[in-house]
């Protein structure tokens, strides 16, 4: 849980903050300098570049002209978080717990990161958490389980305040539907 914790610290002060992109160094060669204003669920297929999630064997389809993907791996835990667009982005990594299960109990149990108010919404390996903030702030994270190639991947949204609605959540997890195996 500590790793989990670490890692979405790193996520949300590293890769989301504007501020520092420029010091975010991308792990692949899917950028086009120029800002995507619509994110990858509703962009043409023709707007949207393959995006290299090494070390993790997974590639994901998001718009053209973002900041590619950052490697976020600590120690042996492989992770990467990718831009989606529209000021938006995704993380994902190896599922380190042994079921989904599992894994809804660690956000439900977290008092400290992301301090657990509800399941905003649920299906069968996907789910939103609200959670409440500093200030009463509230905060919402999609996350989702895929399966491919034989393993399984947590799949998710960033930052430190999540993203603002359950519905902005379900809508940038739609582009982990594109995550593909090498």
């Amino acid at each position: 849980m500590r790793t989990l914790i670490l890692a979405l610290a790193f996520v949300a002060t590293g890769c989301c903050n504007p501020s520092k992109a420029s010091d975010a160094s991308p792990a692949t060669t899917a950028t086009g300098g120029q800002e995507s204003k619509t994110p990858s669920s509703t962009a043409a297929a023709g707007d949207l570049v393959d995006v290299d999630l090494k070390p993790i064997p997974l590639t994901i389809r998001v718009p053209k002209g973002g900041m590619g993907a950052m490697d976020m791996s600590i120690g042996d835990k492989k992770s990467m978080t990718v831009d989606i667009g529209d000021g938006a982005s995704l993380n994902v990594q190896e599922m380190a717990e042994k079921d989904f299960a599992q894994l809804k109990a660690g956000f439900k149990g977290d008092k400290i990161l992301f301090p657990f108010k509800k399941f905003a919404k649920e299906e069968a390996s996907s789910f939103v958490v609200e959670f409440e903030g500093e200030g009463k702030k509230v905060g919402y994270i999609g996350v989702t389980m895929k399966e491919i190639a034989g393993k399984k991947y947590v799949c998710k949204t960033t930052g430190l305040d999540g993203v603002k609605t359950a519905e902005l959540a379900e809508k940038e997890l739609k582009v982990c539907d594109t995550l593909k195996a090498k």
